[in-house]
């Protein structure tokens, strides 16, 4: 006799829109088993077309970066009617905002029919303060390990710039600054996809976007984020989970909090000693601030995905 079983259920669809990098990263760590996410990016006529046909087919529609009033693909996705709608605000797009606010008002249905998400405590109170209900949903750092790595052997610093348009957000004047006073320390420059840096130090080294930055984390002492904004960084998870020393314009567990060039480079001067008297050690507060903060990637995701369920 044949025992019938029940047909699997397919998997729920997700499809995912907004920042080209974080988007893609996060679709690709969100997928498997019983969930099936998608990224598009917002380019190319072929890409649109094929991002239509799977928003009238996904059962979930997630952007990642907040507005309040609808772009584009908001507008199609409710001509599509869809009703499940996710909204993940994770830095500076409560500053573009802001500066909206005064000209803009919000589209009512973004405020009432749309879930919103911030990826720290003090970007939900800036959603809010927008008017938004907003609640507290961290992103997983992709790349966080597990345990901790030995220090290298060689002292660097790590820093991190996307784009001369927006050089003063990251704070590239005050990595220059710096850089400029330490030159005996080696600085390591990722994520620059736009512009040139004119005369930089001899000192610092310049990379373009790396998809996976273990070798630069294996190989830097401190992890450095002048940003004068920022959502929850997933280099400063990733660096704490690697045990590295981290510095950062936001008070956090396992982070030195420095506001300034002339702070970060006392502090950098400070680790620099330690190295040379064969002192340093690993940051073990930044393990313990991933594990006892709950920022483990997979307890992140399963958060997700509850929540996703829910919905």
């Amino acid at each position: 006799m044949l025992l019938r079983t029940m047909p699997k259920r397919p998997p729920r669809r997700v499809l995912v829109h907004g920042l080209y990098h974080c988007g893609r990263m996060f679709a690709d760590w969100m997928r498997g088993g019983d969930w099936d996410f998608r990224y598009y990016p917002d380019s190319g006529l072929r890409n649109l077309t094929a991002m239509a046909r799977d928003l009238a087919a996904c059962d979930l529609v997630y952007q990642i970066g907040g507005r309040r009033r609808p772009g584009r693909f908001l507008h199609v996705a409710r001509l599509l009617r869809k009703k499940r709608i996710v909204m993940h605000w994770i830095g500076s797009d409560t500053l573009e905002e802001q500066r909206k606010r005064v000209k803009s008002k919000a589209a009512s249905w973004i405020l009432r029919e749309v879930h919103h998400w911030a990826v720290s405590d003090w970007l939900v109170r800036e959603v809010q303060a927008l008017g938004v209900p907003c609640e507290l949903v961290p992103i997983p750092p992709s790349f966080a390990p597990d345990q901790p790595s030995a220090l290298p052997s060689k002292f660097s610093v790590l820093v991190y710039m996307p784009d001369l348009r927006r050089a003063d957000l990251y704070g590239l004047d005050r990595i220059l600054q710096v850089a400029r006073e330490l030159p005996h320390i080696p600085f390591e420059l990722v994520g620059l996809v736009f512009g040139a840096i004119p005369a930089p130090p001899s000192n610092l080294k310049i990379h373009g976007r790396i998809p996976n930055l273990l070798e630069f984390y294996n190989r830097a002492s401190v992890l450095w984020r002048p940003v004068r904004h920022d959502g929850l960084s997933s280099m400063v998870l990733e660096a704490l989970g690697h045990g590295r020393h981290v510095l950062w314009s936001y008070p956090f567990p396992g982070c030195v909090h420095v506001t300034s060039a002339v702070d970060a480079r006392d502090e950098i001067a400070r680790l620099y000693s330690l190295h040379a008297q064969k002192q340093l050690q690993v940051n073990w507060s930044g393990p313990a601030a991933i594990t006892e903060g709950g920022f483990r990637p997979l307890h992140l995701k399963q958060d997700i995905l509850r929540r996703l369920q829910d919905i």
